[in-house]
């Protein structure tokens, strides 16, 4: 893709300061770059099936969907939809915050969404190949309003009105006529029935009774202060991974014994982090935390595609291919970082420290799971691990930004060194055999 120009660097750090920070240096525990080398696949399907039956049932030839609407008097409605994967995506980001999900929820809603683009425009050029017209404006309306109203009800009437403008600028441009319109339409119906079909069984609703260890339990995860809220998505190994298969088979090591030279020496790296925070650090730490509320790391880690992307001018099939493959990275690396959770049970820093410091409290809340190994670190190595395959020039600073989302846990206090470094290693581990399914 070559090199990435400095404005797109300035993009990125933008879109890092909405969230409250600025990037800050980290350690370099980075694993190696990957020997796989990428050629972009924007022919891969991930979840549709059987395109040759969706463009079985596309209406005869002699089918219109009806009078062309009239053009909307506003510009700027139209502009919003110049770039239409990435309108979607920045649709999906909204709801993601505005409902609150969590970290694990918003990378499989990342995925669906990214893998509902790239999948639609994979028929429609399937399509297309047969001499039928269709139209792609059409068809990524159509899949996403259906699919984001799947996933967020009660933002059906926002996904609707954006569609109805979406589906029609092909042809308020002169590209494309009303048949291709209703051919999108079509098309993008059967591709969301699919994945939605898929998310209705693909495990994220499964129900697991989690009791967690008492409070005297020696190194066992129980629920934290100051909320001691119940274990979070417990259940979510069981969620089906795109990629990486069996989410144990990518499983960290264990952590070091309790009683363990080696977790004496993670308490002293702990506390002597604490001791020295600059407010360089608390930046930080607060820059990557991406609790509810917000887009959580793996959407800012969405938003730092979408940057690279939009100053590339990349065409809208590569867009989701991009946006796909980050989003199946970011999906597995949650299952599998959750399987890794819920096995080991780790403590949290903070009922260590309380133990002879009763009143001290972390800089971030503690999240409700258990430490090792670091979600942010996991998220944050799968993404950069895919994204330095795409945009091969700018993998340094790809790789500091997931080192820094690993470091700024331990600077926030929720989190043990080795939680960070197990959690890049798992990251960069998902990175790799996602690569490697989108090749095959």
């Amino acid at each position: 893709m070559g090199t990435i120009p400095r404005r797109v660097q300035m993009t990125v750090l933008l879109l890092l300061l909405a969230l409250s920070g600025c990037v800050q240096a980290g350690p370099k525990t980075r694993a190696p770059i990957a020997p796989e080398t990428l050629t972009l696949n924007t022919n891969k399907r991930w979840l549709v099936s059987d395109p040759g039956a969706i463009i079985a049932d596309l209406p005869p030839p002699s089918a219109e969907l009806g009078a062309t609407p009239e053009k909307p008097a506003d510009p700027a409605m139209l502009a919003a939809w110049e770039r239409p994967v990435s309108a979607w995506m920045q649709h999906t980001l909204t709801s993601i915050a505005t409902d609150q999900l969590v970290a694990p929820q918003a990378a499989r809603t990342l995925m669906l969404m990214s893998v509902t683009l790239n999948d639609s425009l994979q028929i429609a050029a399937a399509t297309r190949n047969q001499g039928i017209a269709v139209n792609d404006d059409a068809v990524l309306a159509e899949s996403a309003q259906r699919v984001l109203t799947g996933l967020f009800p009660l933002r059906a009437t926002i996904y609707r009105q954006e569609a109805e403008i979406a589906r029609w600028v092909g042809v308020w441009h002169g590209t494309a006529d009303s048949t291709a319109v209703l051919n999108g339409q079509v098309i993008g119906a059967a591709v969301a029935e699919q994945v939605l079909a898929y998310a209705a069984k693909d495990g994220a609703d499964t129900p697991l009774e989690y009791v967690p260890a008492p409070s005297g339990a020696t190194g066992r995860w129980h629920p934290t202060p100051p909320d001691y809220m119940p274990p979070q998505n417990p259940a979510w190994m069981h969620v089906q991974t795109i990629a990486v298969g069996d989410p144990a088979e990518l499983r960290v090591p264990p952590p070091p014994a309790w009683d363990s030279p080696a977790m004496d020496e993670q308490l002293r790296s702990f506390k002597t982090a604490q001791s020295d925070l600059s407010a360089e650090d608390l930046i930080t730490a607060a820059q990557w935390a991406g609790e509810a509320g917000t887009v959580t790391p793996p959407g800012i880690w969405m938003q730092i595609a979408m940057a690279q992307v939009e100053a590339q001018h990349t065409s809208s099939h590569e867009a989701a291919a991009i946006f796909a493959l980050l989003g199946v990275a970011l999906h597995d690396a949650a299952i599998t970082c959750w399987e890794s959770k819920y096995h080991y049970n780790f403590i949290r820093p903070v009922h260590v420290i309380q133990a002879s410091d009763p009143d001290w409290l972390p800089s971030l809340k503690t999240p409700p799971h258990p430490s090792y190994p670091s979600g942010h670190a996991t998220f944050s190595a799968a993404a950069a691990g895919v994204l330095r395959a795409v945009f091969p020039e700018a993998a340094a600073e790809l790789e500091q930004w997931a080192d820094d989302a690993a470091r700024s846990r331990v600077l926030g206090g929720i989190h043990w060194p080795i939680d960070g470094s197990a959690g890049l290693a798992q990251g960069y581990a998902v990175a790799t055999q996602v690569l490697r399914v989108a090749g095959e």
